[in-house]
């Protein structure tokens, strides 16, 4: 996935997320490209357990809230090539709503998005950084015996920058996706996590390259 990622335009994004949510919303390897020239990453919130890295960074935590549910934070990443950094970022966002739409099996599909002012830390691209924040609420469909129906709640912000000096040939542009979950099942009297807005305010706002 990765070779074919950073050579196709925006609608890549597509492919990417389509292996991302395979298995489960937060369920998949990070995409790991050789010449990425950051290393996204977040501070973890309280009690969300380390569990991956990517770039030297962490990439994933979680946190037990119940017995079958876990809070996700992720982090991935792309390459590619568009016009504007603005563009690649609107096609990734829009590419993600697509996926809810069309491709995840739930129903019942709330998807909003907005420009962000939020500015990642650390080592700042030089030029061209624009982000964006969406959320998304889902239904999945109905498993098991007796019957579970999970609903989603994701909040994610993603940001893309020009890449300083491509190689002739190489991606333009890279980005990164933070994403929280939290899934939560009404019939077994679960609600949604209280703090989820407040821990993604400060999710958001420790992200760094």
């Amino acid at each position: 996935m990765g070779l074919k990622a950073k050579s196709l335009p925006p609608s890549l994004l597509a492919l990417a997320l389509s292996v991302l949510f395979a298995f489960a919303p937060p369920a998949a390897a990070r995409n790991v490209f050789k010449q990425f020239s950051k290393a996204p990453t977040f501070t973890p919130p309280a009690g969300c357990v380390p569990r991956e890295q990517t770039y030297g960074v962490l990439s994933r935590c979680e946190k037990p809230i119940a017995p079958g549910r876990t809070f996700v934070a992720l982090i991935d990443t792309a390459m590619g090539a568009a016009t504007t950094t603005e563009i690649f970022v609107t096609g990734h966002v829009d590419d993600i709503k697509s996926y809810w739409q069309h491709d995840y099996p739930g129903k019942n599909l709330a998807f909003s998005s907005h420009v962000s002012d939020i500015v990642p830390g650390g080592n700042l691209p030089s030029r061209g950084t624009r982000c964006m924040e969406y959320a998304i609420t889902e239904l999945d469909a109905a498993v098991g015996d007796p019957q579970a129906q999970t609903v989603w709640r994701v909040a994610g912000l993603t940001c893309a920058w020009l890449v300083d000096d491509p190689q002739p040939g190489a991606p333009t542009i890279e980005l990164f996706w933070l994403e929280a979950y939290d899934g939560y099942d009404p019939a077994k009297g679960q609600k949604p996590l209280e703090s989820f807005d407040s821990i993604v305010r400060a999710l958001f706002a420790s992200v760094r390259l």
